[in-house]
């Protein structure tokens, strides 16, 4: 806020005096509780505060490449052997359909090493920390397969607003989904569009 009797710019805090002229501030403008989940006082105030600084400087998680890169690698190495087998059983028989297994083994390896491609341009993307308010979760449970073969996989994504009122979803992993809560703020901490760590800030 701006001092009405010298003009400088003051941050406001607990205080009640201009720090620079002494003159008296005027009374805080009352926030609706509604309101103060996303309101610029209390972006200020968790810059402001300690843990804030000490978010800042925390390492980022290092990134699942084990989940990420090398699963779908050994799952490729395994597709491609499996491929020259039936392709050999195939080719032995001859005809037209020779082609079809051809066909199944490359698009499987166009597919999982563009997975691969995907994964690692994420793990080598720069770690950007942004404060920000988690004001949404949402969980997609999505369903491949039928009968005995069904498998479920469920993704989670979180949506942070910024100080300037911005929105992002990202999605996040399961263990950090457990433990932020719809209204915390803190430090995001983002990596390739995936939020990885979230360190709450107390205000």
């Amino acid at each position: 806020m701006t001092c009405l009797q010298c003009g400088a710019a003051v941050s406001r805090g607990d205080g009640r005096f201009c720090s620079h002229c002494g003159t008296a501030l005027p009374d805080r403008p009352r926030i609706a509780e509604d309101e103060w989940a996303t309101h610029p006082e209390r972006f200020d105030a968790a810059s402001a505060s300690p843990e804030h600084a000490s978010a800042m400087q925390r390492p980022a998680p290092a990134p699942a490449l084990g989940t990420t890169v090398v699963a779908p690698a050994v799952f490729l190495v395994f597709w491609c052997v499996i491929g020259v087998v039936i392709i050999g059983g195939f080719a032995a028989a001859g005809g037209a359909m020779a082609l079809f297994p051809v066909l199944l083994v490359g698009a499987g390896v166009v597919l999982v090493g563009k997975q691969i491609r995907t994964n690692l341009a994420k793990a080598r993307a720069p770690v950007v920390r942004l404060t920000a308010v988690i004001i949404d979760e949402r969980t997609e449970i999505t369903t491949r397969g039928s009968g005995d073969d069904r498998s479920t996989s469920t993704h989670y994504y979180a949506t942070l607003q910024l100080r300037d009122g911005t929105r992002r979803e990202m999605p996040t992993t399961g263990p950090l989904a457990g433990v932020i809560t719809r209204g915390d703020i803190g430090v995001a901490v983002t990596r390739g569009g995936d939020l990885v760590d979230f360190h709450r800030v107390q205000v």
